[in-house]
């Protein structure tokens, strides 16, 4: 084959290869359950640039069969156009302010990412917190080992020190959490961490292990509530001395399973009663007189809804727990449970947030669905449920893990939105990245919830509104019949001669995105 002839051959090739890029810029493979999108070190899929003139609109859709936030623009009419299902929002009429989203840097994402070549591992932390990404704000960080390390660790494992004289951070926090969390950062300045304890060190809980139920050794104020306070500020110091600071505190992840003895992973158990007192003579006074922690916030409960209100009256009823807590964090895990959970909290506690805290698909069959686009609706309607309910934030359980959805120490495997393929320098990302990205990427810090409404009922199309700062809206339309498709007018009350027609396919995500 003569040179010139291969040169026309490649170059046929690569305008192939450009041309099947425009057309899609998911790079997909195709599985029983769905598509996923391949990335590898010389290509990754994006997010269309919204990229809009003022007054202008866009729709991102997102579908089982296969677009993913396809970009359309929509133009404004003078005149309601001939549909029969009307939706009106109202941005004089405002609800919570959103404070954004995240995920969780687990000693099980930090070892895929290492697994990676470093440049793939900078994609996927670009693509998780840029704002040209999912533009994450926050992460949530384990303090020691949980469920998703590879083994079970405490940061000081001597018996009766006390005073941890020989606390000390792990390999894990240095190679796996640190390093990324710093990466992160380079991505969004102001992101915010927040950490939670899975467990004291076995020795300070009345079980003598951190593995499975158990609760904390002692009474408040006491040699041993003291020396796992002293636990917590060291950690604190520790990762201030690394140069993280952080936004927020959780007492305790999931305290109500340290009371279940079927429990295998890390575990310490909490009562509503003792994580009030906890707050109100330990944890709380010890966070405003040290430097480290003096301006980190206290979120209580961090469990199921099915836990509210009665956890959050029994805490935040006494004024002098109250003065140091700032949220409320939930766990996804019931969200198919009635919504008077979130809105009475709300109503019983309005200055304090409600907010997401963990998020999680595959926990309960512990696997990875490759491609399962049921997956990335639960994230839909588990975000549209909450933020439609006064949450005020999400989080997702881990930003990476591998092909089995770990590594894992005791095989509670579960999906993610990113899956890293080390032996092939590939990942996929899973519909779930996309679902996520149809709310965080186009809502920006200090966002609020507007009013919605739809002119008949209709349960297979849930819906949410928002308004940004600068003017901009943002609807989101998960349409889940898997058969029907639906067309909306939208209107815009503020503006009374704008009408939006936005067509929804069966099993689609839809955001529409109104420039100010």
């Amino acid at each position: 084959m003569s040179i010139a002839w291969s040169c026309f051959v490649l170059g046929l090739f690569a305008l192939a290869s450009l041309q099947v890029a425009l057309a899609n810029d998911c790079a997909q493979k195709t599985f029983k359950t769905g598509i996923v999108c391949v990335c590898n070190i010389t290509y990754c899929d994006e997010i269309p640039d919204i990229n809009l003139l003022s007054g202008q609109a866009a729709t991102f859709t997102t579908s089982k069969s296969g677009a993913r936030l396809h970009r359309d623009v929509v133009y404004a009419t003078n005149s309601d156009p001939l549909t029969s299902m009307h939706f009106t929002i109202d941005s004089s009429k405002t609800y919570q302010t959103i404070q954004g989203f995240g995920s969780t840097f687990s000693d099980a994402s930090g070892a895929n990412l290492k697994s990676l070549p470093d440049q793939m591992a900078d994609t996927i932390l670009r693509q998780y917190f840029s704002d040209s990404g999912l533009n994450l704000q926050f992460g949530r960080v384990p303090i020691a080992s949980n469920d998703f390390s590879s083994r079970v660790y405490t940061y000081d494992d001597n018996l009766e020190d006390y005073n941890m004289a020989h606390f000390s951070l792990q390999r894990e926090d240095y190679q796996w959490k640190i390093p990324y969390m710093q990466m992160a950062q380079k991505y969004n300045h102001d992101l915010k961490f927040f950490a939670v304890p899975w467990s004291a060190p076995g020795w300070l809980k009345t079980t003598n292990s951190t593995k499975g139920y158990g609760i904390l050794l002692g009474t408040n104020q006491d040699t041993y509530h003291k020396s796992y306070v002293t636990y917590i500020l060291h950690f604190l110091e520790e990762y201030q001395k690394n140069g993280i600071l952080f936004w927020g505190l959780s007492t305790q992840n999931e305290p109500t399973s340290g009371s279940d003895k079927k429990t295998k992973m890390q575990s310490m158990g909490f009562t509503a009663e003792f994580q009030r007192d906890f707050i109100k003579l330990d944890i709380g006074p010890a966070l405003k007189s040290s430097n480290a922690g003096k301006n980190v916030k206290i979120l209580i409960l961090d469990d199921n809804r099915g836990n509210l209100p009665k956890w959050a009256d029994t805490v935040l009823n006494d004024k002098d727990a109250a003065s140091y807590v700032s949220g409320i964090a939930v766990h996804s895990y019931q969200d198919d449970e009635s919504d008077k959970h979130l809105t009475q909290t709300h109503n019983n506690h309005p200055d304090v947030f409600i907010f997401g805290t963990e998020a999680s698909e595959g926990s309960k069959s512990k696997d990875v669905d490759y491609g399962s686009f049921d997956r990335a609706e639960d994230y839909v309607s588990d975000i549209l449920d909450d933020f439609n309910n006064w949450v005020t934030g999400w989080t997702e359980r881990n930003l990476v893990l591998d092909a089995q959805g770990g590594p894992s120490w005791v095989s509670g495997f579960a999906d993610a939105p990113v899956i890293a393929f080390p032996a092939l320098a590939q990942f996929y990302k899973q519909p779930m990245f996309y679902a996520i990205a149809h709310f965080s990427h186009f809502l920006k810090p200090g966002a609020v919830r507007i009013d919605h409404s739809l002119n008949m009922p209709n349960p297979e199309i849930e819906r949410s509104a928002f308004l940004n700062p600068d003017g901009s809206k943002v609807v989101v339309l998960h349409n889940k019949n898997p058969l029907a498709p639906y067309s909306l007018s939208i209107k815009d009350t503020m503006k009374s001669t704008d009408h939006y027609q936005v067509h929804l396919s069966p099993k689609t995500i839809v955001t529409l995105y109104i420039q100010n």
